[in-house]
């Protein structure tokens, strides 16, 4: 009689994020911070407009986010990426860091914060953060 190997059962671990701000030297620092904590970008955009169209096509695991985009208030644009993904893991990254601000993203379903300036070694440690919780809810 055969015996049958189970393979053993490995959580979808998760690995993709997208970047939304309009700095491209933000963007780029964001890029390494990413790479560093094994994620693969799946892209980026300058603009909420963009965010938006290309979140909803890619559905990334997480979304690092500015709030102050040319074209869009930031705290809708994290609104609007809730609605159509619910379990993206979404970090703020902005200049503001008033209580109302943290408060307002937090309310809309951000689920951590980084104030600019950042170190690279903040964003790796956000995003590695970021997996663990998200490998925990699956």
């Amino acid at each position: 009689m055969h015996s049958a190997t189970i393979a053993p059962f490995h959580k979808q671990q998760p690995k993709s994020v997208f970047i939304i701000d309009d700095n491209a030297m933000m963007r780029s620092m964001m890029r390494l911070g990413a790479s560093e904590a094994e994620l693969a970008v799946l892209g980026e955009a300058a603009t909420a407009q963009a965010g938006l169209a290309r979140c909803m096509q890619l559905s990334p695991d997480i979304v690092l986010l500015d709030l102050g985009l040319p074209d869009g208030d930031g705290l809708e644009l994290l609104s609007q990426i809730k609605a159509h993904s619910p379990d993206a893991f979404i970090i703020v990254v902005s200049g503001h860091n008033d209580q109302s601000v943290v408060q307002s993203a937090v309310t809309r379903g951000a689920m951590g914060f980084i104030v600019k300036p950042f170190s690279i070694g903040s964003i790796t440690d956000a995003l590695v953060a970021a997996r663990r919780r998200l490998a925990a809810r699956q």
